[in-house]
């Protein structure tokens, strides 16, 4: 089921759902944070050099 993650993989991205933590294999945290750090790009960020950390916190009440 799925690929194994290599010994050294270490998580990017944390993902909670309704507070429920959501675990992340290495693909998924990859397509994850590739996206947002996509997204964020297409913002008008370019006087950031580089990202460092992201916050995203949705309310969908």
């Amino acid at each position: 089921m799925g690929k194994e993650a290599s010994p050294d993989f270490e998580n990017k991205v944390s993902l909670r759902i309704n507070d429920i933590l959501i675990g992340l294999n290495e693909f998924a945290d990859d397509i994850v944070k590739e996206t947002i750090f996509g997204m964020l790009k297409a913002l008008n960020t370019e006087d950031i050099e580089e990202i460092k950390h992201v916050k995203i916190e949705i309310n969908n009440e």
